[in-house]
């Protein structure tokens, strides 16, 4: 259920951010203004999901100095985990036996058609993962096993394969003309924080700024509404769990723009006056966490 600050929302989480920050509907407003102004990429690819999460993982290999989506890789059998990393552009820093999460990018610029290619081997491994998540199996062990069994779940059909490739181009060779380089200048990137013990999971944070990407439209208030109520999940989030986050952006890739807001300006705003952050994150966490023991198991 998406939340809309001028509405009531059946979602607690939802209902919970209204109550907090009635005035969501200025960002939203503000965002779309900002983005109507913009130069649209012209991308169609056939599932748009399984691009989103290529775009994602592309921007975390390429931005992150030690091997991201660790979870993804022990998914893998240890050859064929090692050939995507070095397919990325990393490489172990004392042997081949290094564990993954000591391999280090050796090139900051990889080629597109490499980083594809590592990033949709682990799009179709996420994609398996969230599946079996959400048919409550013990998704990274049933996901290793049949991918073992199974290697070409993780090729898709050659004309899927050929569109997302194009879309991907065209989306890369933007991203490469000046976002590449104001990413890595927010600092040291850790790709898909997890927070709340798992509960939520941010795309990125980067230095103090917790960064959501975006590739698909936000030509709608249903979206904006919840890019929004996202971030200002994550913001709480973080802040709950101890790390240092200054600010949240957002890179609407395919309105190629990235924005950033101070946190505590930004919610501020919101919420119309000054707001406790450790507060509201701790209530926003026992929601989260009280939903949770709720939901039922298989």
């Amino acid at each position: 259920m998406i939340t809309r600050s001028h509405g009531v929302s059946r979602d607690p989480v939802g209902a919970l951010l209204a109550e907090v920050f009635p005035y969501q509907h200025v960002l939203r407003a503000d965002i779309a203004a900002d983005l109507r102004c913009c130069r649209v990429l012209l991308i169609d690819p056939p599932d748009k999901s399984f691009f989103g999460n290529v775009v994602e993982l592309a921007i975390g290999l390429a931005l992150c100095d030690q091997s991201p989506y660790l979870d993804l890789l022990r998914c893998l059998d240890h050859a064929l985990a090692k050939r995507v990393l070095t397919i990325a552009a990393y490489r172990p820093i004392i042997d081949p036996v290094t564990p993954y999460d000591a391999w280090h990018r050796i090139d900051s610029a990889p080629h597109p058609a490499r980083i594809f290619t590592a990033a949709s081997r682990l799009a179709y491994v996420r994609n398996l993962v969230n599946d079996l998540d959400r048919r409550r199996f013990d998704a990274g062990d049933v996901a290793r096993d049949l991918l073992e069994r199974h290697p070409r779940l993780l090729i898709g059909r050659p004309t899927e394969i050929y569109h997302t490739r194009r879309a991907f181009r065209t989306v890369w060779d933007s991203y490469s003309s000046g976002f590449h380089s104001a990413l890595r200048s927010y600092g040291t990137a850790t790709g898909q924080l997890s927070l709340l013990d798992g509960h939520r999971h941010a795309d990125f944070l980067l230095g103090t700024t917790l960064l959501e990407v975006k590739s698909g439209r936000l030509d709608e208030d249903t979206y904006l509404d919840e890019l929004i109520r996202q971030i200002l999940t994550y913001a709480l989030l973080a802040r709950h769990d101890g790390h240092h986050v200054t600010h949240v952006a957002v890179y609407a890739v395919r309105y190629q723009r990235l924005l950033r807001y101070r946190i505590d300006e930004l919610t501020n705003q919101l919420a119309g006056a000054p707001i406790d952050l450790a507060f509201t994150g701790a209530d926003l966490a026992a929601l989260i966490r009280d939903r949770s023991r709720q939901e039922p198991t298989a």
